[in-house]
């Protein structure tokens, strides 16, 4: 079983993926391009969001509503050295579906076979990621016999409509399915996946090459390895502990200060830090869980404290504070 950590906007960018790496996935996404950006070969998208070291095992995703923009944003990703380009047709964010992008492709079927057309001897591996429904749209079959057709590299669903966004809970039954359908190609399942135990029951009766992790690595990485020893032996031995914890803070931090500088580390490490910290304020977690992922630490101050260095500016001092945690 394949794991894959999904492209999310604003937290798979470098310094989180170098985080990422050390727990072993098999491959990993950089955030979401715009393909109208990428075309006007902007800045920030060409030297932040693309920024990448091992191409071999990280691959990109493109999102845009306009054929042509799409297919030139394409072929310029490879030729920035991409071998695996995702394009993405599951955002369901308004600010992106209004433009026809994202999860808005699902209703453009015309366009996204135009598209695959015109790409279908890059020398690149394409992909695509949807969602089961958007609207009046309810048959994600025919993006998979799409997939089938140009042989992509996989197709990755999540079990949700566009309407719903991350509301109420991913339907693993479609994803099933889906899964069991006739096909040529990998097939991979997302969504609602933040627990080793709950991911096994989940994917138990598909028919899946890979997951692919998102909002549930978001400041728990050890995901990666628990999943992958939970669905092999039915164990885990990859326990976060407290003082581990402290120190991939830190060295997050440190990633995000060496690529983006001191003002916007102190702040972007704050969408971060009460994910990689909520696991030791909840009491109960542990007696509650199937499993153990988590030592058994509690500090009934902890949440107040993480919120004092959500608000500390001065980055020596946010550091200090970590350490002294």
């Amino acid at each position: 079983m394949k794991i894959y950590t999904a492209p999310m906007a604003g937290i798979t960018d470098y310094s989180f993926r170098k985080i990422l790496k050390k727990f072993e996935p098999d491959f990993l996404f950089t955030e979401m391009v715009n393909a109208n950006l990428l075309n006007r070969e902007d800045g920030t998208t060409v030297n932040e969001l693309l920024k990448c070291d091992e191409k071999e095992k990280t691959g990109t995703q493109i999102f845009g509503g306009d054929r042509n923009e799409l297919v030139s944003g394409i072929f310029k990703l490879k030729d920035f050295g991409f071998r695996k380009i995702n394009i993405n047709m599951g955002c369901p964010l308004p600010k992106i579906i209004k433009n026809g992008a994202g999860s808005a492709l699902l209703e453009n079927f015309e366009l996204v076979e135009e598209v695959l057309l015109e790409t279908k001897d890059i020398e690149a591996d394409i992909s695509l990621k949807i969602r089961v429904g958007y609207r009046g749209f309810q048959n994600p079959d025919i993006f998979l016999k799409l997939a089938n057709k140009y042989n992509l590299d996989f197709i990755c669903v999540h079990g949700r409509t566009q309407e719903q966004i991350y509301s109420r809970t991913a339907n693993w039954e479609i994803v099933e399915r889906l899964s069991k359908m006739p096909r040529n190609i990998e097939f991979f399942g997302n969504g609602d996946l933040f627990d080793p135990f709950e991911i096994k029951q989940k994917i138990s009766f598909c028919n899946l090459d890979g997951i692919m992790l998102s909002r549930g690595i978001i400041g728990n990485p050890w995901l990666i390895l628990q999943t992958r020893e939970f669905l092999k032996s039915g164990k885990i031995n990859t326990i976060q502990t407290f003082d581990e914890t402290k120190s991939i803070v830190l060295e997050h931090l440190e990633n995000i200060e060496e690529n983006k500088g001191k003002i916007k580390a102190v702040l972007e490490i704050n969408k971060f830090l009460q994910s990689y910290f909520k696991k030791f304020w909840e009491k109960n977690l542990n007696k509650n869980s199937e499993i153990v992922t988590v030592e058994d630490f509690y500090d009934e101050n902890l949440k107040g404290k993480i919120d004092k260095i959500i608000l500390e500016k001065e980055i020596l001092e946010k550091i200090k504070m970590i350490k002294q945690l």
